[in-house]
């Protein structure tokens, strides 16, 4: 795992110009023409082609390679809140209301088209929370081909960029689902890619919200990524409604609410473990 001061010195300049040389408008809100793959062989899946051409292939981000993240190894009491899928009306002002009104710091995976559709219900209240990449339209891809799911990720990049003022950092690929197209345009970007460690059972406790709160409360540990969604089905309300006792119970135990970048900042050094049979 790269050390976060080699995160913050290389990844954003070298994303910017990996972005920039493909070629998009200056508004960041059209897709760019430098796009290119070779199509993969008949009896494969497109999306199962972790390298897209047949020729010796690198990333465009140099660095070669692609972390996929669960959860963060620290011994400090921290937990990144995560939101996904929006941001939609009703539901995202609610959120940012609960964690205005608690002063909790999260990261919201955003819909590209979603966030260019609803950029008035994040204007102006982004500034203590972070913006990830959850793909322009929400798209499977683990059902895509690297040149497909390039242009999911490309396109909501600039929509993020431009509308936040800030560009995304990470990757959570819509379902949590991975093919070897995601990890490749991944690559080519710069992106590394955030899932998550526990999220809300709102279906399982939908009649019982205290035990919700329970169960979040006692299976968050140091480094934990919390999943929620700030849009969705109705039973996902149960969990939007308690964020507030989850939030008061999780700092009664010590924690601190941090955005993704800072919890992966707040990394311990790697250290390999054994192999047990």
């Amino acid at each position: 795992m790269r050390k976060s001061g080699e995160r913050e010195s290389v990844a954003r300049p070298m994303r910017r110009k990996v972005i920039k040389g493909l070629g998009f408008a200056a508004t960041g809100l059209a897709l760019g023409s430098g796009i290119s793959a070779a199509a993969p062989r008949r009896d494969v899946k497109a999306s199962a082609t972790a390298v897209p051409d047949a020729a010796p292939w690198r990333p465009s981000a140099t660095h070669g390679h692609v972390e996929v993240t669960w959860s963060v190894d620290t011994s400090q009491k921290l937990v990144a809140l995560t939101f996904d899928d929006g941001p939609m009306p009703k539901w995202t002002p609610m959120v940012l209301d609960v964690l205005d009104a608690e002063r909790v710091k999260a990261t919201f995976f955003m819909v590209g088209e979603r966030l260019v559709r609803n950029a008035r219900l994040v204007h102006g209240r982004m500034d203590r929370h972070e913006a990830g990449n959850h793909t322009w339209g929400h798209a499977d891809l683990a059902q895509l081909s690297h040149q497909d799911v390039c242009r999911q990720i490309h396109r909501a990049h600039a929509a993020i960029a431009t509308i936040t003022g800030r560009e995304p950092l990470h990757l959570r690929p819509p379902y949590g689902r991975l093919g070897g197209a995601t990890l490749s345009a991944a690559g080519q970007l710069g992106y590394d890619i955030t899932i998550w460690s526990i999220k809300m059972l709102e279906k399982t406790y939908r009649h019982d919200p205290p035990r919700l709160v329970d169960y979040i409360v006692e299976n968050t540990t140091p480094g934990t990524i919390v999943l929620a969604h700030d849009t969705g089905e109705p039973d996902r309300l149960v969990a939007l409604r308690n964020l507030v006792p989850m939030i008061r119970g999780l700092r009664a135990e010590g924690f601190e609410f941090v955005t993704v970048s800072e919890l992966m900042a707040a990394s311990a050094p790697l250290v390999t473990r054994p192999i047990t049979p």
